[in-house]
């Protein structure tokens, strides 16, 4: 029997009520927050798609990569220097909402905002189909919105919220596989998934392979897996191949089996902000006997996704990289998690509704049912070996949701750091055409001031090198040479092989001399989105242990130098 109209409309009303509450987290003061360095990057890609089509590296004033080079193709699609060392679907959305709305802060993460929203309601979807059952999809869309950690990636002009989106989307096309013998949803989500980011659709794909071959009850879907399979290898496959070496820029493959216990360590810990791990085990032997088929269906793709992370992102990324990146390569596990935690808090109230709304409150108030026990164990932020353990400082926040009133706290309000002040003063003082050095933050920089930047690729960057040579680019694309300006982060790594002292050393013999001019009070990073490095307006660091203080690590200040070369006017 087909439910009536009424009962439809009924239906949708706890997804609609989620989408409602999500409007002002997720689009809040968008455009608030200045773009930090890798939104930069995205950013100001995006900028040259919009003017040349393509995500080129060079435009006649300043050539753009972070990776100093490696990410760029001296020669490709009948182009040349174009970055394909990351996947290209987050700039060409980017580009897109520039078109369409103008260049802006909030056009950047527009895109991205609405990509959220979508994850919130295709998770909803996605659990209650496979189980029927309207109180798990309530709580699993819960459970992602109010995870500040989400809400974080969400804002950004990055992969992050096209990652969680297509992760989830995949889950759903596999979910739903022989339903219909022409069904994209799978191909079309892990294709796009690719494009977004290799390792997440890597890990996406290993899961519904595992599913089918080891899984009885996912056994019927291999004929409909294969079948999509060539469609997937088609659009991937191939670009992988022509940009492989450009690929292996941020990478770090495993080189020795020594290395691994500590890389999945470092991921254990990072996996607490997305896996409340105490809770699902407690909830196991209380549950177990509830669950009905969908229901173990959802658990058993969201523990193999689970499985999949811990076995592949290790092999690419090193410990100390997962400690700096986090989850962001594989946010796809917030929502997928968030599924397991919906079903498992339905099945635990057993249809009680008081008990319901209480594990809910539980859940999205506090941190009872996830790491409340875990940090108040560890104390503080701290190494265990040679792991780095995150913990929020206070009692308080360990207990209950304080990183989602911090974040909800925390919108409209001016949160400086400094590139605010940076930005202003080279607007102020550096021409159109001087040429400017920098050893940090060249991204967002361009993308605020468009000033020429120089030392962009470095001398090992062999192929990339030689092609701009050959095509004639500017001496300052290469090193200090007709350089007027040196903005020097003291705290940051130095210029490729070139430490401060060494840098005006070289000046010096050239005769040249630095001139200080302005410094500016340093917080490093602008504001990562990873929630254990995060700045919160009038919190600070919430994760920074009692010795460093909610103001977090103090660094050297950064320095501006005009650089006067020999025959400059006094």
């Amino acid at each position: 029997m087909q439910p009536g109209p009424r009962q439809s409309v009924r239906s949708l009303v706890p997804l609609l009520a989620v989408l409602a509450l999500a409007l002002f987290p997720l689009f809040r003061d968008l455009g608030g927050p200045p773009l930090w360095e890798d939104e930069g990057d995205t950013a100001a890609f995006a900028e040259r798609i919009v003017a040349t089509g393509f995500p080129t590296a060079w435009d006649g004033r300043t050539f753009l990569d972070s990776d100093w080079g490696f990410r760029v193709a001296p020669h490709l699609l009948g182009r040349d220097f174009v970055m394909v060392g990351t996947p290209w679907l987050p700039y060409y959305v980017t580009a897109g909402s520039f078109a369409l709305f103008g260049t802006s802060e909030t056009a950047a993460r527009l895109p991205f905002a609405l990509a959220a929203l979508a994850t919130l309601a295709l998770l909803y979807v996605l659990v209650e189909r496979a189980t029927g059952c309207r109180r798990a999809a309530l709580a699993a869309a819960l459970a992602l919105l109010c995870s500040a950690q989400f809400l974080l990636y969400a804002r950004e002009c990055r992969s992050y919220a096209l990652n969680m989106l297509l992760t989830t989307a995949v889950v759903a096309g596999f979910l739903r596989l022989g339903v219909r013998r022409r069904d994209a949803l799978l191909a079309a989500a892990a294709v796009l998934l690719f494009h977004v980011q290799f390792v997440a659709a890597a890990i996406a794909i290993a899961t519904c392979g595992a599913l089918v071959l080891a899984h009885p009850r996912f056994r019927p879907r291999l004929p409909a897996l294969l079948r999509r399979a060539p469609w997937v290898i088609a659009f991937t496959v191939p670009w992988l191949a022509l940009t492989w070496n450009a690929v292996q820029a941020n990478w770090q493959p495993l080189e020795s089996a020594l290395d691994w216990p500590a890389r999945v360590a470092q991921l254990g810990i990072e996996s607490m902000v997305a896996v409340p791990w105490l809770g699902w085990i407690a909830a196991w032997p209380w549950v177990r006997r509830r669950l009905r088929a969908g229901d173990r269906d959802v658990l058993a793709v969201g523990l193999v996704y689970v499985a999949a992370t811990f076995a592949l992102l290790p092999l690419s990324l090193t410990e100390g990289l997962l400690r700096v990146t986090g989850l962001r390569y594989v946010c796809g596990l917030l929502p997928i998690a968030a599924a397991v935690t919906g079903v498992l808090v339905a099945r635990a109230s057993d249809g009680r509704p008081r008990l319901y709304a209480a594990l809910l409150a539980l859940l999205c108030a506090t941190n009872l049912l996830g790491n409340a026990l875990p940090w108040l164990a560890i104390g503080e932020s701290r190494r265990i070996g040679p792991t780095l353990v995150a913990a929020p400082r206070g009692a308080t926040e360990k207990v209950l949701n304080a990183s989602l009133w911090y974040f909800l706290r925390g919108l409209g309000e001016p949160n400086p750091g400094t590139l605010r002040t940076i930005v202003d003063w080279v607007d102020a003082q550096v021409g159109a055409d001087d040429v400017l050095v920098t050893n940090f933050a060249w991204d967002n920089l361009l993308y605020y001031t468009d000033r020429r930047l120089g030392f962009r690729i470095k001398p090992e960057a062999t192929a990339v090198r030689d092609a701009a040579r050959a095509a004639g680019l500017p001496d300052y694309v290469f090193g200090l040479d007709g350089a007027r300006w040196l903005l020097w982060r003291h705290a940051a790594d130095p210029l490729p092989k070139l430490p401060f002292e060494a840098a005006r050393a070289e000046l010096e013999a050239r005769g040249a001399r630095l001139e200080r001019v302005a410094s500016f009070h340093e917080v490093l990073w602008e504001n990562r989105p990873e929630l254990q490095w995060h700045r919160f307006p009038g919190v600070g660091y919430p994760f920074a242990p009692r010795r460093l203080g909610a103001e977090g690590r103090k660094w050297a200040d950064a320095v501006a130098y005009r650089i006067v070369w020999p025959g400059d006017p006094p």
